[in-house]
């Protein structure tokens, strides 16, 4: 039981304890107030646990996010290394697989982006120079297929 909850059980007692009767009008009015505080310190405690309960749930994606966040941008490699990876080892540039993750043009600027907004669901929707080149655009929430001009 809660502190809540105790300090209700407590007020109800002291009203049992002072022979409130549930007769008289101000008994009765009394009576229905520890009856709703009781209603309240209840959905207080169950909302206070579902909480708890979403923290707990929000920390355990957070550490879930940090490590997806490790697999897709840790390269594997140490301090340190000639190959510009930062390691000690004497490994060549020949990964690949993330290459998607270094989408930066020359200069080091981030990808442009293009705002569109979806004809079939009006949400604003982004596309880098690639993707609009390709021609197979797709709204991500619809799915719907979206044609640009020239």
């Amino acid at each position: 039981m809660g502190y809540l909850a105790e300090k209700v059980a407590y007020l109800k007692g002291l009203a049992e304890g002072m022979k409130v009767d549930a007769d008289t009008a101000e008994g009765k009015m009394i009576v229905k107030i520890l009856d709703v505080l009781e209603e309240m310190s209840e959905n207080i405690e169950g909302l206070t646990e579902e909480v708890t309960d979403n923290e707990e749930r929000l920390d355990d994606l957070e550490d879930f996010a940090d490590e997806v966040f490790e697999i897709l941008y840790d390269d594997g490699h140490g301090d340190g290394c000639s190959c510009g990876h930062d390691c000690d080892c004497d490994c060549e540039d020949d990964d690949d697989e993330y290459d998607f993750l270094d989408d930066y043009d020359e200069d080091g600027d981030d990808p442009e982006f293009y705002e569109v907004v979806c004809p079939h669901c009006d949400e604003k929707v982004y596309f880098d120079e690639d993707m609009i080149d390709d021609g197979n655009l797709f709204c991500p929430n619809c799915q719907s297929e979206i044609h640009l001009e020239d």
